[in-house]
């Protein structure tokens, strides 16, 4: 292994490094939950919906939401799918590793992937580097330079599409570029899949890749070739170097239309509410001022050392006139989309986040001036300067460049170390939302006068105020715990690598391949990374952000993933509390359900109701799970709407939170309807008439068996009387059982008018699987208020009615 591919591998695993340890190990914006709920819907079910998270649809304008109703009434995320496929495996891996009982996160772990992206993107920056000319000493500084100093740090650590869209514009123009030093096709290829990527992530970035293409074009009609080739045979080496680039393109595209079609059952439907305000409809002044230069989302602001490729990029141009003229064209066409985009600020966001696509190709141009500084002596010999020799040599552009990387990276440590949405919330007061105009969300493009609100500086405010409360750091909480085992492993594995690192720049010159010992040191050396991962992960799974153990919504989780069935699925009424089961579930429950997440009004919207229905129509079981209402809240349209439709069979709290199980009427398609006409009463006055029963006649060992009751009040009631429903054994044993009020509790007796048609609807399932056999089903009713549960009384003495015989088969 030659020393520049060993020097990748510890770059890595030293970026990756870090950003595992200044992971904050869960979500900043809910955009990111939109596009992890498509990785999760993938790994588990096969499917793209975002329905976990189907409460987010429903904000101040259409504008805002996260994704958009399919024609089904499922939502689906308007983001990229590329970067959210592309995570699945790791997710998958993750997930695998759960159900081994070791407790670790699948939220935490996945926003991990980015990290590993940005590092590959860093090392990628290198080679790119080294295919210009340029020393390996150079393309470790850019390496660096990049992955520390830029604000692709803070998106390391988030779940966006920025970060796959950095490392595959890279990839298509290093891809051309050896394609146009080398003449081998498979560049083409490459270029070509990397382009696919892009596209896949951001559909806006096919315009950027119309620029790369004319960069591989200038080169064949400049005729640029490593070969003295023929005319004929050039010319057929161009066209098969084309279709090597083109023909990824038209698979994504393909790909990206039969998504569309997937979801909205349009080809061209891709989510984005254009019709209401969202797409290319800003001023484009306030949009390259605030993208640029405004202390809120200023290039420069937020990444310093831009300040250096400004004045350092006539080096560049004049050594590399077209790469920098493609990376110009590029970087206008870039900026001036997204200035005129409806939010060009990108919501809750550290600086334009929009331009992280950019920053490698912006590093780039700085190989001139850091090969300048990195090999002051050509001829050798700087391995016996000291080290103030060496400082006096960086001369003025390399004091600069020093200075400004530094500033850059104290940024982008203040942006990763303190939790800059925090200060977001805050400049809600200084900058209020027109509400006249909801899609202006955020302050405007600021003033230069307005200087002392850049939120580069509100993270020296937080900082100040209280460092631990606003802490971004996983390893380090606002409750006071800091995880100081994570804190030394991965001091101890920044140190090791950054010495590595060290040493592969020193000996850089020497270029000689590795031996039998350093060769087995690259294959342990992906250990030092994924040791601070696991010990990471394993401590930061006790936040109590996400639940804590045994406890609330995580014990709901570990109650029901035992009993998940194929047949049923999730419904949730506890939208602030998504992530936990988003960072459990998928490690818990071996049978992978859909979970519906909605709010407590959500059934007033008809995507609502029609998702529901489909739900009783093709599920056999309905979970509900609610967090921080009390049972029968009447602003829970979604409890109060299933109990008119559903069958509830019980209810188990879990602290604040509650788990309900209902069967749907699959069950009944195919039961019977039995007339009985039959009335008790606490005396001789019969007080309540059982007209008719609906219940299947049978059912599996493992099934929910849901049951109706037709009744009417004979007189008014002023006990509040309850239901039971039992199923009994051959030997009279209750094997399930329901204890109810009329309308699970919406209601009571002493409400019911008289003589009006009333339907109750239950469902029983025991504990553990039925034994095959005859069972009877028996119904009653008695008033809790007297002691001893006095019971109803039939004409003929009993307290109960027998419905009929159930068979329980295999």
């Amino acid at each position: 292994m030659s020393n520049r591919s060993f020097g990748l591998l510890v770059l890595v695993a030293l970026l990756w490094s870090v950003y595992v340890l200044t992971s904050a190990g869960k979500f900043h914006i809910v955009d990111e939950v939109s596009l992890f709920a498509v990785t999760e819907s993938i790994a588990t079910r096969g499917r793209v919906d975002t329905n976990a998270i189907a409460w987010t649809q429903w904000v101040n304008s259409p504008g805002e939401v996260l994704g958009a109703f399919g024609p089904d009434g499922e939502v689906y995320s308007k983001k990229g799918p590329a970067p959210a496929v592309l995570a699945v495996p790791w997710y998958l891996l993750l997930r695998t590793i759960a159900h081994f009982n070791i407790g670790i996160g699948l939220v935490q772990g996945t926003l991990l992937w980015n990290g590993l992206i940005t590092a590959l993107t860093a090392a990628l920056l290198w080679l790119t580097a080294a295919r210009l000319g340029y020393s390996d000493r150079t393309g470790i500084v850019l390496g660096l330079l990049f992955g520390l100093g830029t604000i692709a740090w803070p998106y390391a650590n988030h779940f966006f599409g920025e970060p796959l869209s950095a490392l595959s514009l890279l990839l298509t123009f290093y891809s051309i570029l050896s394609y146009r030093v080398t003449g081998r096709l498979g560049w083409m290829w490459l270029a070509g899949l990397g382009g696919a990527l892009a596209v896949g992530t951001v559909v806006a970035h096919t315009t950027l890749l119309l620029v790369l293409g004319m960069y591989w074009l200038m080169g064949v009609l400049t005729g640029v070739s490593p070969h003295n080739e023929r005319r004929t045979t050039a010319f057929w080496r161009s066209l098969a170097a084309g279709a090597g680039f083109l023909v990824p393109l038209l698979i994504a595209a393909t790909l990206l239309l039969a998504y569309n079609f997937l979801r909205f059952g349009d080809l061209f439907d891709t989510g984005y509410h254009f019709a209401s305000g969202e797409g290319f409809t800003a001023a484009a002044v306030d949009g390259w001022w605030g993208l640029l230069i405004s202390p809120y989302r200023g290039l420069f602001w937020h990444t310093p050392l831009l300040l250096a490729v400004l004045l350092f990029s006539p080096a560049f141009l004049r050594r590399h006139i077209t790469e920098a003229t493609v990376i110009l064209a590029m970087s206008l066409l870039l900026i001036g989309l997204y200035s005129r985009w409806w939010m060009w600020w990108g919501g809750f966001a550290w600086g334009p986040r929009f331009l992280v696509p950019l920053t490698p190709l912006w590093m780039l141009m700085l190989a001139p001036t850091v090969e300048r500084i990195t090999n002051p002596n050509p001829l050798g010999g700087e391995y016996h300067l000291s080290w103030s020799e060496r400082i006096r040599q960086l001369g003025v552009s390399g004091h600069l460049l020093a200075a400004l990387a530094l500033v850059s990276c104290t940024v982008q440590l203040l942006a990763v170390s303190v939790n800059y949405v925090n200060y977001e919330i805050n400049l809600r007061s200084v900058f209020p939302t027109d509400w006249e105009d909801p899609l202006r969300f955020g302050p405007p493009a600021q003033r230069l006068a307005d200087w002392r609100y850049s939120p580069v500086l509100g993270q020296l405010q937080l900082l100040r105020e209280n460092f631990r409360a606003n802490s971004n750091l996983a390893w380090l909480r606002a409750d006071g715990t800091t995880n100081y085992l994570t804190l030394f492993v991965g001091s101890a594995a920044l140190v090791t690598l950054g010495l590595m690192l060290v040493n592969s720049y020193q000996s850089s010159r020497l270029g000689h391949a590795s031996g039998p010992s350093s060769r087995l040191l690259a294959w342990m050396l992906p250990l030092i990374p994924i040791t601070l991962m696991g010990v990471w992960l394993g401590q930061v799974a006790v936040d109590p952000h996400y639940g804590p153990p045994d406890e609330g919504y995580r014990a709901v989780l570990a109650d029901l993933c035992p009993r998940l069935q194929p047949t049923d699925a999730i419904v949730t009424i506890a939208p602030f509390a998504y992530q936990i089961p988003m960072n459990w579930m998928g490690g818990l429950c071996d049978q992978p359900v859909p979970l519906y997440g909605y709010a407590t009004n959500s059934i007033e919207q008809p995507e609502t109701e029609q998702v529901l229905l489909r739900l009783l129509q093709t599920r056999e079981r309905l979970w509900m799970v609610t967090g921080g209402l009390p049972a029968n809240d009447p602003e829970n349209s979604i409890e109060r709407w299933l109990v008119d439709v559903a069958y509830e069979a019980d209810d188990r709290w879990f602290g604040d939170y509650r788990l309900v199980r209902y069967a749907t009427p699959l069950r009944l398609f195919n039961g019977i309807t039995t007339r009985l006409d039959i009335s008790l009463g606490s005396g001789l006055t019969p007080q309540v008439t059982l007209i008719a029963t609906h219940t299947p006649t049978t059912i599996p060992s493992r099934a929910i068996l849901p049951v109706e009751i037709a009744y009417q009040l004979e007189e008014p009631i002023t006990s509040d009387l309850h239901w039971f429903v039992q199923l009994l054994s051959t030997d009279g044993y209750a094997v399930a059982l329901v204890d109810t009020q009329p309308a699970h509790g919406y209601r009571t007796f002493s409400t019911l008018p008289v003589g009006t048609l009333q339907v109750e609807r239950v469902a029983l399932q025991g504990e553990n699987d039925l034994t095959p056999g005859v069972y009877t089903l028996i119904a009653g009713l008695y008033d809790p208020t007297v002691e001893g549960g006095k019971r109803l009384l039939l004409p003929n003495g009993k307290d109960h009615i027998e419905i009929g015989a159930i068979e329980v088969t295999p």
